[in-house]
């Protein structure tokens, strides 16, 4: 069965805490971030748990924008692939992937366990900190086997998190799924991710930019890459994405940039077109976390896009539906069975 969107990353367990300050100050780690675990956070996650009360979630940021994409698309829509370990996480990932309807391919690795991240809550901010185990050691011979490379063929779109260019497997399979789908004029999307992307891996950023067609992120990873690239010195995200819309391209299709300013408006640049969108505010009540929120806001975007919606004010409007769902959740989950309701006309 053909699926119409391909995601690729690092699939994760959360293990999410409400978490104090003087806990994100003593592994230096900042209220609203995303980083890789250094050797100084490992004991971060048994105190994590051994001290607050955790809840396990499934995550992976491109995994939890798979899921959302499929929530808006008709069923069995959308498939993703990333490296899990054969334990009970790899189990509670996989299942939680089902239950909202995402196929998953995972490569199998015995050699690691599944990766997680701690997910520290702290009012309406999230710190994420992450150990890749297993989604480290995803490979590119795994995406060239003939039963996977099929499903990159059969797809018409494409999303990988920027966090899957870290590793080589990830780096080296983005970029031959971004040229094939340059080549054959199929809408490939990346996520700028984390800050620290820009700073320590731009150049596997810019390869894969230079064949993205919708390029997402939040605006702090904007301004972080617009340091790293020497635009003139600017903090203006209107401007910064404008100008990402406009980075070297391998092929003439425009580049759509979208950058999300949490509850700010949403900013839409193609080319020296730039648009803004308010966002519907969930009041502060029903905020259960914003962890997802993100990821979800670009699982609605891409689930409509996908659909053949190319009128991006309704793919923001998906955005932002789907991402105030998530915030009223225990992280990156969606509501299940009768409480999804009928979904809205975008």
């Amino acid at each position: 069965m053909p699926y119409t969107l391909l995601a690729l990353e690092n699939p994760l367990l959360d293990i999410q805490a409400n978490v104090s300050d003087e806990f994100l100050a003593k592994y230096k780690l900042k209220s609203n971030d995303a980083i890789l675990a250094a050797e100084e956070h490992q004991p971060l996650y048994k105190e994590l748990v051994d001290t607050y009360k955790v809840v396990y979630v499934a995550g992976g940021a491109a995994q939890n924008t798979a899921r959302g994409a499929q929530y808006i698309m008709p069923p069995n829509s959308t498939v993703y692939m990333g490296a899990v370990s054969n334990d009970d996480y790899a189990k509670t990932i996989k299942d939680a992937a089902e239950a909202d309807g995402l196929k998953t391919n995972y490569q199998i690795v015995t050699s690691a366990p599944t990766g997680t991240c701690a997910a520290l809550i702290t009012g309406h901010d999230r710190s994420l900190v992450t150990n890749l185990g297993a989604a480290d050691l995803f490979t590119f011979e795994f995406l060239q086997q003939p039963e996977n490379w099929k499903l990159v063929e059969e797809a018409s779109y494409y999303y990988v998190g920027g966090f899957f260019l870290t590793h080589e497997g990830g780096f080296k399979s983005a970029t031959a799924i971004s040229e094939y789908a340059s080549k054959n004029n199929k809408p490939f999307a990346l996520n700028l991710s984390a800050p620290f992307l820009s700073q320590f891996f731009k150049e596997r950023l810019d390869t894969i930019i230079k064949n993205t067609d919708i390029l997402c992120g939040n605006e702090d990873e904007a301004r972080t890459y617009a340091k790293q690239a020497g635009f003139e010195e600017t903090h203006d995200v209107q401007v910064i994405a404008s100008k990402l819309s406009q980075l070297p391209k391998g092929n003439d299709r425009p580049r759509i940039v979208v950058i999300t300013q949490g509850s700010d408006a949403t900013i839409v640049a193609v080319g020296d077109k730039v648009d803004s969108y308010p966002v519907n505010k969930v009041e502060s009540k029903d905020i259960v976390d914003t962890n997802g929120a993100g990821d979800a806001f670009c699982g609605g975007f891409l689930g409509l896009y996908a659909q053949g919606v190319t009128d991006l004010k309704r793919c923001v409007q998906a955005g932002h539906y789907v991402a105030g769902l998530v915030i009223k959740q225990v992280g990156p989950t969606y509501p299940q069975g009768a409480a999804k309701g009928t979904l809205p006309t975008f």
